[in-house]
């Protein structure tokens, strides 16, 4: 485990249970956050080609 991720748990676990759930709803947040930007990031080429397309 690395040097952050230690950091982080033992934070965490001093937390009380309720803003240890709140902790992990945000870190979900920030994993599907950069998962779409991920996506995006994929497509974005097409995106933008769509948009010049249009305008012909």
């Amino acid at each position: 485990m690395t040097h952050s991720i230690q950091k982080i748990t033992a934070k965490i676990s001093a937390l009380p249970e309720p803003m240890q759930q709140e902790a992990f709803d945000f870190i979900k947040f920030m994993q599907a956050k950069t998962t779409h930007q991920t996506s995006t990031s994929k497509h974005e080429p097409a995106l933008l080609s769509e948009q010049a397309l249009a305008t012909d």
